[in-house]
């Protein structure tokens, strides 16, 4: 497990995770929870001042910001990060987050006209670029992960969202759902509805 430690990081392999502690003091819990038991990708630690510093190093990295206060939640998502784990250390919990995460943000996919690389956040279309806002992609890349599997809207809201934290609404889910189905265009119809239940992508028949 490699660490970060200034605002010049140096040069090295991307990491698919990057743990950030939102105080300085968490970070050497951080790092002993993490190599207790080492995942099987690669992770970096960082301060919270060099969050984008520790992005640009790792483009394409999941973000989990760990020991924030509740109230700051929404402001840390809005700044990029995937996840977030509120209040004291939970090394458990923190390593649990950092396999959901992995599982996340690896592998591409290709789904009837659709091609999605989680790692670089690159969605194309009919071999178009296809630019989608932050949380479409989360949502587009979940549903992608396993074609034609139902996804409740819990499942959803918690993985798109870290709903535990944000208390996202499932109206504003759907709200994202119909942006999204709108952006694929003829293909609008992969994206389902189950009323009432959740969503799934479809493969074209």
């Amino acid at each position: 497990m490699d660490a970060i430690g200034s605002a010049r990081l140096p040069a090295r392999a991307p990491a698919d995770v990057i743990v950030i502690a939102a105080d300085a003091s968490l970070r050497v819990g951080i790092e002993r929870a993490i190599a207790a038991q080492p995942p099987e990708s690669s992770v970096v630690t960082a301060d919270i001042a060099l969050l984008d510093a520790s992005r640009a190093a790792h483009p394409g990295a999941a973000v989990l910001v760990v020991g924030v206060r509740r109230s700051q939640v929404a402001a840390v998502l809005d700044a990029g990060a995937d996840a977030v784990l509120t209040g004291a250390l939970r090394p458990a919990e923190l390593r649990a987050r950092v396999r959901a995460l992995e599982r996340r943000h690896d592998g591409c996919w290709i789904v009837g006209a659709l091609a999605i690389d989680a790692r670089a956040r690159v969605v194309s279309l009919d071999g178009a670029d296809l630019r989608l806002p932050r949380r479409e992609f989360a949502l587009l890349r979940c549903l992608a992960s396993e074609p034609g599997r139902m996804f409740t809207k819990a499942e959803l809201l918690s993985t798109c969202w870290n709903a535990a934290a944000c208390s996202p609404s499932s109206r504003t889910l759907e709200r994202h759902a119909t942006r999204l189905r709108r952006r694929l265009g003829r293909h609008g119809s992969m994206l389902v509805t189950v009323w009432g239940i959740g969503y799934r992508l479809d493969e074209p028949a």
